[in-house]
């Protein structure tokens, strides 16, 4: 996904306000919006330092990356975490990671009100699916090692945390048992009437996604569209092309909100295609009178290179909030 980005293209025209009025929507009903960035992949910025940033309004932690590896439990590759736990070890969990270290950021984060979320995939994953009932045994781990479920709880790499969402980041272009993975999700999420619990997915720009299946996008509550990446596609050529792409997206996942996905720094483009955060700026004022009524905010990656970039987040969310 984002380790080797490519090119955000010509970015002339984002959306509508981050304020815009709340969207009904089947999943979630509490509405999320502001700026989003993935975390956990750089070393730079410490997810403590993330967490004490005031623009960032959701966290997401990348990745967990294998689905299905040692003893059965899933694999995690994150910036400063090393090795398993006592107990996931015993268990023959060794690709999961003792997430201690984190534990108090992740807290910091959302005693300040911010959202924080666990990546599923990422570029270089092993994400495949076999079935729609292996997705709904996937969602079941994650459900009991992340989130609200009590299951394996000396396994939870994050301790007694509980996670405010998942996101889907599937790259491998075969969407098979992504659906009966949200569904599971969304489930078991809503026999938790105790929290509100988000998901999120991060498909390509070309429509349609060959990982992940309008059907699926749909079941989410937020979709942030990597427009990057896809420099031949016409999603990202041009004015005409960004905004036909935008509002198609639009269409395609409503209920659920569509999230802008840009990089947040050169260094995250491999040739070109960012834009600074003055563009950034006048382009998302441009792109208001869109007026489209699922907008989100915008998503980044990544956290560490947006605090490397004078703040880029600060500019984001200052255009998203006028």
């Amino acid at each position: 996904m984002k380790t080797s980005l490519l090119a955000f293209a010509s970015f002339t025209g984002l959306l509508a306000s981050s304020h815009a009025a709340p969207l009904r929507s089947n999943n979630a009903t509490t509405k999320l919006s502001g700026v989003a960035a993935w975390w956990g992949q750089g070393s730079g910025a410490s997810l403590d330092e993330v967490c004490g940033e005031k623009s960032f309004d959701i966290v997401i932690l990348s990745f967990l990356d294998t689905f299905f590896g040692a003893g059965g439990y899933p694999g995690m590759n994150m910036q400063g975490l090393y090795s398993p736990s006592p107990a996931q070890r015993a268990a023959g969990a060794t690709d999961l990671l003792d997430g201690t270290p984190l534990v108090p950021a992740i807290k910091k984060c959302q005693s300040a009100g911010k959202k924080v979320f666990l990546s599923l995939g990422g570029a270089d994953a092993s994400s495949k699916l076999d079935s729609d009932e292996q997705g709904a045994q996937l969602a079941d781990t994650v459900w009991n090692l992340f989130l609200g479920g009590t299951k394996d709880a000396a396994l939870r790499p994050f301790q007694n945390v509980t996670l405010d969402g998942i996101d889907l980041d599937n790259e491998n272009h075969d969407p098979t048992g992504y659906l009966g993975l949200v569904n599971q999700l969304r489930a078991n999420m809503k026999s938790d009437s105790s929290k509100q619990y988000y998901i999120s997915a991060a498909p390509q720009c070309p429509r349609p996604d060959a990982s992940l299946s309008d059907d699926v996008l749909q079941k989410t509550d937020m979709v942030w569209v990597q427009f990057y990446n896809n420099q031949q596609a016409n999603c990202c050529n041009g004015q005409d092309g960004f905004l036909n792409s935008l509002q198609a997206w639009s269409k395609a996942v409503s209920p659920a909100q569509v999230w802008i996905g840009a990089p947040a720094a050169a260094s995250a483009v491999g040739d070109g295609g960012y834009i600074s955060a003055s563009t950034m700026q006048a382009e998302i004022a441009q792109a208001k009178k869109l007026g489209l009524s699922n907008f989100g905010g915008v998503a980044l990656w990544d956290a560490e290179l947006a605090i490397q970039n004078g703040n880029f987040q600060d500019a984001v969310a200052s255009a998203l909030a006028s």
